[in-house]
């Protein structure tokens, strides 16, 4: 018996159920044996996409970006594109985005997500890239995905989870199908490795590497004229201490869409009366986040960042980060500027929202403050211990190289011969060849 007939015979096996019933009965307990029928049946297979890949060949030196859900032009694909351009620059790459297509360098092909050419384009696609999720839950044999994800974890993420209300339901059936048809997914140290392989439920292939978005911390005169030109579009001198506000979304406030309730947790103004002279508070809501009313009223040194798409342009213009769950901080340690955790709801996180893999009160990874007071009496952290032995198992694979080390694992597993090439130009062209 073959693949498709074990699929098939699956599939009629629970010819009573459907999709919702299988999500609800089957997913949770036996995610494997769902993902066959899910895709027997074309499941989160969109039609457009379908028909698409029927009616076009995968071109070769197609490549498809994608972040965020298409919100920011930003992460890891974004550093990795910009680095294509200058190694290859007569490729065609396709950018889902929503913003000011101005920003983006090089010409590509700009589509909004979800249109018919999005799909056109990502059926046609060799290389997909994206830190978060495609809405295909599958991607046609021919294409290869570099799932690059977007920070190390510390809140438990997917399967890993804590659930009290539900300890069952952790990921989603959705996710769990993509995730099983990225072709190879970015570490970029040996913890995420493991963390990857269980929130995930991942047995795919890893590649351990640094992030390419944080290759400028390691290049001083890039990272110097990028910190110099964020502060200059943000009207921040040069002499001016800034800090960072960059926390992560909460699951308890579901507004529906994949958007999330934001809560400052502090008030600005006290906040800047309490920080050394002549600071600024940058204020970043998560891109899962809904912060418009809550951050409209900021003015004067407290500056609403929300809208920036890029995270490391901010990190490069700032000097303080100030954080909790978010993976952003480890990012941010690549730079090697001092760090404060403020996490007035960490008993509740850990226990009753989601959970975190290690205790940050266990390690030297900078200022933990748990009450308003606390983070007021704590913010000049300028001559803070830095963290070593924390920068070490976390960021030891960055060097500044790791766009062109990813750059050049995906082009040489996707190489191309020129017999492949020939029957790849004879179906694109045989027809009007031939007549």
């Amino acid at each position: 018996m073959g693949y498709k007939d074990a699929q098939k015979h699956i599939s009629e096996y629970f010819a009573d159920k459907d999709r919702k019933q299988l999500e609800k009965e089957l997913f949770y307990t036996n995610p494997e044996l769902f993902n066959e029928i899910a895709k027997y049946r074309n499941y989160g297979l969109p039609k457009r996409y379908r028909n698409a890949a029927k009616k076009f060949p995968i071109n070769n030196d197609l490549f498809f970006f994608e972040s965020n859900l298409a919100k920011q032009y930003t992460g890891n694909p974004r550093y990795i594109y910009e680095r294509m351009l200058e190694l290859y620059p007569n490729l065609t790459y396709v950018w889902a985005y929503h913003g000011d297509k101005s920003i983006i360098p090089g010409n590509p092909i700009v589509v909004e997500r979800k249109s018919d050419d999005y799909y056109k384009y990502l059926a046609q696609a060799r290389i997909i890239i994206n830190n978060t999720t495609f809405p295909n839950w599958y991607h046609r044999p021919e294409t290869f995905y570099l799932q690059t994800w977007h920070g190390t974890p510390y809140k438990r993420m997917h399967w890993d989870r804590h659930n009290p209300r539900n300890p069952i339901k952790k990921s989603s059936p959705h996710f769990y199908a993509k995730s099983t048809g990225w072709d190879v997914l970015l570490s970029p140290n040996h913890y995420s490795t493991e963390k990857f392989r269980s929130c995930f439920k991942y047995e795919g292939k890893i590649f351990e590497s640094g992030y390419p978005a944080n290759d400028i911390f390691y290049n001083k005169e890039k990272y110097e004229s990028k910190r110099n030109l964020i502060r200059e579009k943000l009207g921040i001198s040069d002499d001016a201490l800034v800090y960072l506000y960059a926390p992560t979304w909460r699951d308890g406030g579901h507004l529906g869409h994949s958007m999330f309730k934001f809560d400052l947790l502090f008030d600005p103004v006290k906040f800047l009366d309490s920080a050394p002279e002549n600071s600024i508070l940058l204020i970043r809501s998560h891109h899962m986040s809904e912060a418009t009313k809550e951050l409209s009223v900021l003015k004067g040194r407290a500056i609403d960042v929300s809208d920036w798409d890029d995270a490391v342009e901010l990190m490069c213009a700032s000097d303080i980060l100030i954080t909790d769950y978010s993976s952003i901080v480890f990012d941010w340690y690549c730079s090697k500027k001092p760090v404060i955790y403020y996490v007035p709801d960490l008993e509740e996180y850990e226990n009753k929202t989601r959970g975190v893999y290690f205790d940050i009160n266990e390690v030297n990874c900078g200022v933990i403050c748990k009450s308003e007071d606390e983070l007021y009496d704590n913010l000049d952290v300028r001559d803070a211990p830095f963290y070593a032995e924390f920068y070490d198992e976390f960021c030891s694979l960055h060097n500044g190289n790791s766009a062109d080390e990813v750059i050049k694992y995906v082009i040489d597993k996707n190489r191309v011969s020129s017999m492949d090439k020939l029957k790849n130009f004879i179906k694109r062209n045989g027809k009007r060849m031939f007549k």
